[in-house]
């Protein structure tokens, strides 16, 4: 007993506080805060972001200049929106008809007469590069113009790799642009409510116009065909794109639980990209989602119990499923210390006083912000955040073990004592 009191339980209690150092060392570096990992792709430029935010769940290439190929639509989409209304006349230019043989249209004819809205269908669903012509003639004055007009709606949306020379996408070296900016025109045209109508569309019927019949336009999307494999009901739309100096595009949008997002992939394959916009889709809908802060928030609390603080009701944060608020880290700044740029974007137009905004992360990835305003009437000073710690369950389990070793000694010494007198009796 003294051998073990005196050599194996300081060597036991020695080896339990190495490991309780040494494990949590460890841990830190192979058991972190994981972010979720995104399915394989193959595309070469995938950039998958918010809509609503700057939140980016994927990238991959993004800012590695490409061929948008008919990916190119959205942005002569969102100007002809932007710039006309639905019911105007569209004429059929011979110029809006010089196009390659192996260029798609909807097989229109020079004088034909057409309204902005069935140019628009023809467009998006069918990809009709004449009128992508027609429509940059009757906006822009000539497709010269029309293509500035684009170049400086891509700068005004904060592109910076992209030079726009055409209405359609059709092959030219100097048009291009990067998943990125794809991403930035996509969004702006993903908030227009006319714009969702049209690519969420799967057939259109178009009547007849002064050259031709009645007509009918398929949406080419595979991600909104209920008989496609690559059908997802959470796709509301987006467009597709073919070129062999391109490889296969497609912007995606996609919405669940009020969490919209924009998928842009450049040169995948042929039909594989549409499985893949799929599997991304499913991906960060099973693990994210968006959380209302100032429900939730419990960790904000105040010096001054006067001050009239309170926390953006609308703001939301990206959030992982199946965690809690306490698990992100969270940093505090106060408007006082930032500068008016920083804080004229926090209050995003809003008229309000700002006292601070809490910036939350995960794994190194931003996870959004949220507002803390002030009442000017009042007297306030600076707040903070609670600490929240937790006990490792390492430590637990030491803690359990060696309690156990103390209690198996104790028991074992009194057993010992007790038996004591009875052998120094017997030999008597």
């Amino acid at each position: 007993m003294k051998k073990f009191l005196k050599i194996i339980l300081p060597s036991i209690i020695a080896f339990i506080l190495i490991l309780s150092w040494a494990v949590p060392v460890f841990a830190d570096e192979t058991n972190g805060p994981i972010w979720p990992s995104a399915p394989e792709v193959d595309t070469r430029s995938v950039f998958v972001t918010g809509i609503d935010n700057d939140l980016i769940f994927l990238e991959k290439e993004a800012d590695t200049q490409r061929y948008p190929a008919s990916t190119t639509k959205i942005l002569t989409c969102l100007l002809a929106l932007e710039n006309c209304s639905l019911d105007e006349t569209v004429v059929f230019s011979e110029r809006a008809l010089d196009l390659e043989e192996a260029a798609t249209t909807i097989n229109s004819e020079v004088g034909e007469e057409m309204s902005m809205k069935d140019c628009l269908y023809g467009l998006m669903l069918a990809s009709g590069n004449d009128c992508a012509m027609a429509i940059a003639e009757h906006v822009g004055g000539s497709i010269e113009g029309f293509a500035d007009m684009m170049n400086a709606k891509a700068a005004e949306l904060g592109c910076t790799n992209s030079h726009f020379v055409n209405p359609s996408g059709l092959f030219d070296e100097d048009h291009y642009t990067t998943a990125r900016d794809m991403a930035l025109i996509a969004k702006a045209a993903f908030k227009n409510s006319t714009f969702i109508d049209l690519i969420s569309t799967f057939t259109y019927s178009m009547g007849p116009t002064n050259k031709h019949d009645k007509r009918k336009f398929s949406n080419w999307n595979l991600c909104i065909d209920p008989d496609s494999d690559a059908f997802s009901p959470d796709v509301i739309g987006g467009k597709t794109g073919f070129l062999d100096e391109a490889g296969r595009c497609l912007v995606t949008y996609a919405e669940k639980n009020n969490m919209p997002i924009v998928i842009v992939q450049f040169w995948g394959d042929y039909t594989g990209i549409f499985t893949e916009a799929k599997n991304l889709v499913n991906f960060i809908y099973n693990y994210f989602g968006m959380q209302n802060i100032s429900l939730d928030e419990s960790r904000f609390s105040y010096v001054s119990p006067q001050a009239k603080l309170s926390l953006d009701p609308s703001g939301r944060i990206l959030t992982l499923n199946n965690m809690s608020l306490e698990t992100y880290d969270s940093n505090i700044r106060f408007a006082e210390d930032m500068s008016e740029e920083e804080k004229a974007t926090a209050l995003n137009g809003s008229e309000k006083e700002l006292f601070a905004v809490i910036d939350y992360s995960y794994a190194d990835h931003e996870l959004g912000s949220i507002n803390v305003y002030k009442d000017d009437r009042l007297t306030t000073r600076k707040a903070s955040f609670i600490n929240v710690y937790t006990i490792s369950p390492l430590y637990v389990i030491i803690f359990v073990l060696i309690v156990i070793i103390l209690l198996v000694i104790f028991s074992t010494s009194k057993k010992k004592k007790r038996r004591a007198p009875a052998t120094a009796q017997k030999r008597k």
